[in-house]
């Protein structure tokens, strides 16, 4: 959240105090994000995270890409793949 704050003070600095008002949706956003947080916490398994971890790192890294070298990495249609990768950690795995 104090990240948050920092490039909210920034933006406001360079176009103006109508920035301020976007700290309202983040709060709100975050807010719901960590309720729903605590709301699944408990149902979630190591793993479970483990995997949520790989594939939100890997989309992070697609982000990157497309910002860095300009490519088109369409990361909004791998979006499925969060919910997929925790699926997965609660198949049982038999090889």
């Amino acid at each position: 959240m104090a990240e948050d704050f920092i490039i909210i003070a920034v933006m406001t600095s360079s176009l103006g105090k109508g920035c301020v008002f976007s700290a309202i949706p983040v709060l709100v956003f975050e807010g719901i994000i960590t309720l729903f947080a605590r709301l699944v916490s408990p149902v979630m398994t190591d793993m479970a995270i483990a995997y949520l971890s790989l594939i939100g790192s890997i989309l992070i890294f697609c982000v990157g890409v497309n910002l860095v070298w300009g490519k088109t990495i369409r990361v909004a249609n791998m979006l499925p793949a969060v919910i997929l990768a925790v699926i997965a950690a609660y198949i049982p795995w038999t090889f």
